[in-house]
């Protein structure tokens, strides 16, 4: 087995799965690359005298030892960057000497290049070298101000429509996706004073109802989905009984049908309600939502969280967990999209998990929509699941075993964890998983595997991954028509377990693996 530590300098690690990433030297961490900034002032090469660059100047720059990139059209020289760069050097120059916007934004638009790269900027991008500008074709709303309908000025059958209705009560809103596998997970809503925004994600794309209601309508909605796509957000009237003549006035984004890469991250301030020991150096965070937001993010989805870390802003993904495996559902407002939780692990030199775990009750979080591709109809027609996970990748495994053995409470087939850490002290939520063994004796069970264990006393397993592990959970699993492999650790981990799980004669179709986002 290859050794998975770091070595002195970046390692590129290329399995056949296709992936390739890059273990960072020491010394090269983001906080690092935040201290080179501070410590040099300027990293551009061009000191004060920011440059109109043309396109050919642009292309000149483009081998490791002298690489700039435009982003959205700002110049950086990323050359001091790339042993910083977690994706590694090739992936940046794919991108070098020219415009990497659309690179970028595949896969991190959430972060503040601006922010990140402030220190590295050569200049903007010349007019006549900037690529045209691409608008997405979205349909506006006339919103009628006399019959209280919606209609759309150019009917596009394939796209989703909308209509309204009301009671004493209520106002609805009613959405048609014609996506079967549409579910209520994938609507968010924001309510405020002047404005009504609902976004209803259809598999890469989101569909928009943006408007000024005529009357007020309260903070409280709900949402239902039907099993033809039809989506129905209910709106209490702010004054119960009052007629309304008309929905409301068109606002921005009014029926804009996007791919939801191509809009900006949009963020909301939450608020901590408690931070909890988990373990020696983990915490269990709850936060609520803004007034008037709904939101609850999908299994095996992820969100991203900014902040401002010594003068830059930084910002990282996390996967939304559950207030606890042996009742995962006890919080009502979490039910609701009214609150979540996050496991974080304070890393010793990081640049965002510290601040995270010193976060006292009533202190604001920047947290965005969610983002993720994890299809978690496929727990309902698996036979068989097997997670291997590697310290806080548990966090992606959580939600997935509440859902397979609570939700799907009349399936019942196998769930099974392989929980990898350094020793008992790190294992996360230890004594809930016991107990769940309990609670399904015949569905669950895990089995956990130390790599540094020092107490004697540890009668488990030891050491790192290994094949034997892995072809033992594939051979059970491959007795049954559609097992799913999941798998979550860091990159090195991720790259290993996947190999192995293929060479055991697993398929992609049977393997998902939640990436760490860069």
């Amino acid at each position: 087995m290859n050794k998975l530590m770091p070595s002195s300098t970046p390692s590129k690690m290329e399995s056949f799965t296709g992936r390739k990433k890059v273990l960072l030297a020491p010394g090269h961490s983001l906080m690092d690359w935040i201290r080179l900034g501070r410590s040099e002032g300027d990293l551009s090469g061009v000191g004060n005298n920011k440059l109109q660059v043309t396109a050919a100047e642009l292309a000149m720059h483009n081998t490791q030892k002298d690489i700039w990139m435009c982003i959205r059209g700002k110049v950086y020289n990323l050359t001091p960057y790339l042993d910083y760069h977690p994706g590694g050097v090739e992936e940046l120059m794919r991108a070098a000497g020219k415009d990497g916007t659309d690179l970028f934004d595949e896969i991190h638009n959430w972060v503040n290049a601006e922010s990140m790269l402030e220190k590295c900027f050569v200049g903007t991008l010349s007019d006549s070298a900037k690529a045209p500008v691409r608008i997405s074709k979205v349909r506006q709303l006339s919103v009628s101000s006399n019959t209280g309908s919606i209609s759309s000025s150019k009917p596009i059958p394939q796209n989703p429509t909308q209509d309204w209705y009301q009671n004493d009560k209520e106002v609805v809103i009613a959405i048609y996706t014609r996506w079967k596998e549409m579910k209520q997970e994938f609507v968010i809503v924001d309510i405020s004073a002047t404005e009504i925004m609902v976004e209803t994600l259809i598999k890469d794309f989101s569909y928009f109802v943006h408007i000024h209601p005529i009357c007020p309508v309260t903070d409280n909605c709900r949402v239902e989905v039907t099993a033809n796509g039809k989506v129905e957000v209910f709106f209490e009237k702010a004054n119960v009984k009052e007629n309304w003549n008309y929905l409301g006035t068109s606002l921005k984004f009014n029926d804009a049908f996007i791919k939801s890469k191509c809009g900006d991250c949009k963020y909301r301030q939450w608020t901590v309600v408690s931070n909890q020991g988990v373990t020696h150096d983990t915490r269990l965070i709850c936060l609520k939502a803004p007034a008037g937001c709904r939101m609850i993010v999908p299994i095996g989805y992820h969100l991203h969280i900014r902040a401002d870390i010594s003068g830059m802003e930084i910002g990282r993904s996390f996967t939304v967990v559950l207030p606890s495996l042996t009742k995962p559902f006890s919080d009502a407002d979490a039910l609701k999209g009214k609150s979540l939780y996050l496991m974080v692990k304070n890393y010793p030199g990081g640049a965002l998990s510290p601040w995270l775990c010193s976060l006292k009750s009533g202190d604001k979080v920047d947290m965005s929509n969610f983002d993720g591709d994890f299809d978690f109809s496929v727990l309902e027609k698996t036979t068989y699941l097997t997670m291997f996970a590697a310290g806080t990748g548990f966090t992606s495994m959580i939600r997935l075993i509440a859902h397979a053995l609570f939700t799907l409470k009349d399936k019942k087939y196998p769930v099974k964890l392989m929980f990898f850490n350094k020793a008992q002290k790190d294992i996360l939520w230890s004594d809930q998983l016991q107990e769940l063994e309990k609670m399904f004796p015949s569905r669950f069970s895990v089995t956990h595997v130390l790599s540094q264990e020092t107490d004697l006393s540890w009668k488990g397993l030891r050491g790192r991954v290994s094949g034997d592990h892995v072809k033992k959970c594939v051979l059970e699993m491959k007795t049954t028509p559609n097992p799913l492999f999941c798998i979550c650790g860091q990159w090195a981990y991720n790259d290993v377990v996947e190999s192995l799980a293929k060479l055991n004669g697993l398929t992609e179709e049977n393997i998902y693996v939640f990436t760490q986002r860069i």
